[in-house]
């Protein structure tokens, strides 16, 4: 019996060798190294080959999100049980029944209150202008200050504004400003006391009213640097003394803040006046400056907030 001998096999002493696995990989690295960009980011986002997500299997995907839930769940849980651990240790430390309320929101708006100066200019600023004279140039001014006075104000109140109670409010020749309180909820001043810190550094003048009342708010207007007290002039206060009774606050809904006015007269033409008015009370004093400024024909008065 014959056997028939492929031709294709080799002789002897000659060894078979094959491809190992590691040439093979590096091959096939070097093809997906070839491969472009695009490419490789389909198949990092998703590949055909292995049914990976982003890297991932879907039972990988599906361990990671349920373990985020468990733990957001858990930090959740964790919080709200120290908060109401905190809350409830509050309730038994602290009796919220029976703290007075309004006392506690007068407490929270016992910061000193701000002061408004009328009137404005067309734009809503502080700034006054007007030609010294001219009628038809401060008329602005002095319809601001009829609308002011016209809105449910008394009588009384008014006369006792004096001459800046009553139009053209000394406009074109000895200008006026009225300043009034602002209305905040539940504000309510008290006077200054004599033994007190604030008391002591007030002027000599309002510790001198402070003798004669002692149940008023007094405004004080001056000069803010030695220069502009030199040039000043003199300043009128209507009512004068100028004093706000302290029990009209807190002011109602439907009240209106107390006025008080001051007249500036004899003042130097030709440079800016820095003018500061100060509200004296327990808590303040209370400031709004002004800056005066008369040139030859033309009157300039803005106030700013001090």
């Amino acid at each position: 019996m014959t056997h028939n001998v492929p031709k294709t096999l080799p002789s002897l002493g000659t060894t078979i060798t094959q491809p190992s696995p590691a040439a093979v990989s590096a091959e096939q690295y070097s093809n997906l190294n070839d491969e472009p960009f695009k490419t490789k980011l389909k198949r990092f986002i998703y590949n055909k080959q292995t049914g990976q997500i982003l890297g991932r299997t879907c039972k990988s995907w599906v361990c990671i999100i349920a373990y985020s839930i468990m733990y957001l769940l858990f930090l959740m849980t964790f919080t709200l049980v120290i908060l109401y651990s905190s809350l409830e240790i509050l309730k038994i430390l602290i009796d919220f029944k029976n703290i007075d309320k309004v006392s506690a929101l007068d407490s929270a708006f016992s910061y000193p209150i701000g002061l408004t100066a009328a009137p404005l200019s067309e734009h809503n600023s502080p700034l006054i202008w007007y030609k010294n004279g001219e009628k038809d140039d401060y008329k602005k001014y002095v319809d601001a200050l009829d609308k002011l006075l016209s809105k449910n104000r008394k009588k009384r109140e008014i006369g006792n504004l004096g001459p800046c109670g009553e139009s053209p409010y000394g406009y074109g020749e000895e200008p006026c400003v009225i300043i009034r309180v602002n209305k905040r909820l539940n504000w309510a001043a008290h006077p200054l006391q004599f033994n007190s810190t604030i008391a002591k550094s007030a002027p000599a003048d309002v510790q001198t009213w402070m003798k004669a009342d002692r149940t008023k708010l007094w405004l004080r207007c001056e000069g803010y640097h030695s220069y502009d007290k030199e040039h000043i002039g003199k300043i009128k206060y209507y009512p004068d003394p100028p004093g706000i009774d302290a029990n009209v606050f807190p002011l109602r809904k439907d009240e209106k803040s107390p006025l008080v006015a001051i007249q500036i007269s004899k003042f130097t033409i030709g440079i800016s006046l820095a003018i500061q008015c100060a509200l004296w009370y327990d808590a303040g004093p209370s400031t709004i400056g002004f800056v005066l400024y008369v040139a030859p024909g033309e009157r300039i008065l803005y106030s700013v907030k001090g």
